[in-house]
Order: C-alpha cells, then structure tokens, then sequence
C-alpha cells in the first residue's frame, strides 16, 4: 500500500513539476522546512543551497524555516553551542519569527526536496563560472537581507576585529584562495596557483597605488607562508585572521579543512571551523578590491559587497575573468 502512495505522489511531482507539487501542498502545510542529508557539505555551499530553497519557498507563499539539527551538517556539534543544537542557528537568525520548533509541532509543514535548487539559488549568475553578475547581486541583495541574517554577536565581534586591523583611511586589497580539495578533480574550474595569485597581486597593487593593505582568507598554511614570505619587507601591510588551515603535502586526494576526514584538533573544531570561515567572508566584503577564484566563499562575498568593490579579479587556471 505504502509503495502505491509513493508511486502516486511520484506521479503528481512529475507530472506538476517541483512548483506544481509544492502549490498543491500548500494547501495544508504553511511551513517548508529545508533540509540537507548527508552531512551536506562546505560552509558557504550550505549558505548557497539554503539560499536556494528560500527563494523558491517564499515564491509559493511558504515560510521557510532551516534543519541542520535533524539534518547535522559538517560544522554541526554533538553538545549544543551557546545553548543552540541547530546549526543554522550557531550563525543566523531564524529566517523568519518561526522557530524550528515551532515550525514542527504545528504539524503544517513539508519537508523541502533534497536537493540543490539551482535555478533560484543562481539567479542571472555567470554560465560556467557562476560568478555573480549585477543583475544577480541586485536581485539576492534584498532576499539575504531579509532572511539571511547573521547573529548580532557574531557581527559585532567581526566588526570589531576588523576595525583592529584596518583604519578608517586604509584601502584594503581582499584575497581569497581556496586549495585544498579543490585542486581534486571535481567537474569545476581548478584553482590557480599561489605564484599566478601573487601575480596578479603585485599587478593590482602596482594599478592601485593607494592599496595599503591586503587581507588573505586561505585554507592551506603553503598559501599563508607563501604570502607571508613575498612581503616579509612590507611590515603591517599583509594580515589574516586566526583559522584552522592544512598543509598540501602533494597528496593526490587533496582533503578540505571541513572534510570529516581531518582529525578534530580541538574543542568544538567543527562549530570554530564555520564561524572562521564567516569571518574571513566577512572580511572580504568590507575590502576595496578582491581577487579570488571559483568558490562559494567569493560568490557570497560578491553578493554581500553589493558592487561596492572598485575592482574584482576572479583567476583561475586557464584566464583571468574580470568582472
């Protein structure tokens, strides 16, 4: 009986549609809760599908409330944080006045389709490439703005490490260079090297002579020392934030920072491992100019700065693309 059901509802999905199906369930249900099984994956690829699933739940008149406490995600801990066992919550806000639970024992609910949403969560994006265009961060900026908010305590202490570290007056050059498993071969654009990143560097700083500071979001220690090195004779000119980060050891299988694979090497690593790649993204957003590679850490950047950037370099191993 149970198989004849699901061949049904099977049957309505198919022939509705993803939307047609929803609308007919928003008959009864008033909540869409968003999910992500299997652990999901990185942190802004999170932040990117979730963004997905708002949209499309806001568009059949749904309110969208996010699961990462049945549905744990990589950054998720076994205790709670500050009292929170969702891990959306760790970060931000409830989407809307709804909470999770509440949301669950109205029993006016469905559970959103497991899966990427493409089409709403990449709006007007770049083909290929996904970076944002201006049409894209004009139609997110709202959307995030309204439900995607981070946590007060989180901005006001991002806030103020970055008014340690940058001055009213500065100018801030942003780089981000995502390694690790990204060198993998995963059907993406593969990341550049660190010497093309210092390249293209020294020829921003060298374009932009008001550029006083740079600021380096990076997940491979290589990447750090590298940079380190190049402007060890340019005191107080390069800084980074605190961070979990790896070697590249020449390994084939390249493994990420938040990859379950890495042995947690402190208390609460995975919770730290989320709210220090949220800083760097915060960082990032408040730059000048940015030069980056293909990742989700950049395209959120790009979508938070809200073309506030005087230029975007985006490298990657075949051309520049400059936005």
């Amino acid at each position: 009986m149970l198989n004849k059901i699901n061949c049904f509802i099977k049957k309505i999905r198919d022939f509705c549609g993803l939307e047609g199906y929803y609308f007919l369930k928003r008959i009864k249900a008033q909540y869409y809760i968003i999910i992500r099984s299997e652990g999901g994956a990185g942190f802004f690829s999170n932040y990117m599908w979730v963004l997905g699933h708002i949209v499309f739940a806001r568009k059949l008149g749904y309110i969208p409330v996010v699961d990462m406490k049945n549905y744990p995600t990589l950054y998720s801990e076994n205790a709670p944080i500050n009292g929170i066992d969702n891990a959306w919550n760790y970060y931000f806000e409830d989407v809307d006045t709804v909470t999770l639970e509440q949301a669950y024992k109205s029993g006016r609910y469905v559970l959103g389709r497991d899966k990427y949403l493409t089409k709403y969560a990449e709006k007007y994006s770049l083909p290929n490439y996904r970076y944002p265009t201006e049409q894209m961060i004009d139609y997110y900026g709202d959307i995030i703005n309204r439900n995607i908010r981070l946590r007060q305590e989180l901005k006001t202490e991002y806030d103020l490490a970055w008014r340690c570290s940058v001055q009213p007056d500065d100018h801030v050059l942003g780089i981000h260079i995502r390694g690790t498993d990204m060198k993998n071969d995963l059907g993406h654009p593969m990341p550049a090297s660190v010497e093309t990143y210092l390249l293209y560097t020294r020829r921003m700083l060298k374009q932009y002579p008001e550029i006083n500071k740079i600021f380096l979001a990076t997940d491979e220690n290589n990447v750090k020392e590298a940079y380190e090195k190049a402007f060890a004779d340019n005191e107080g000119v390069l800084f980074m934030n605190e961070a979990f980060r790896v070697w590249d050891k020449g390994e084939k299988r390249k493994i990420g920072v938040h990859e379950t694979k890495v042995i947690n090497p402190r208390q609460n690593h995975k919770y730290l491992m989320g709210k220090e790649v949220l800083q760097d993204a915060w960082f990032l957003h408040r730059c000048d100019y940015l030069i980056c590679g293909h990742s989700n850490v950049a395209n959120v950047v790009m979508l938070w700065n809200q073309k506030q950037f005087k230029q975007v370099v985006c490298v990657d191993v075949q051309e520049e693309k400059v936005l």
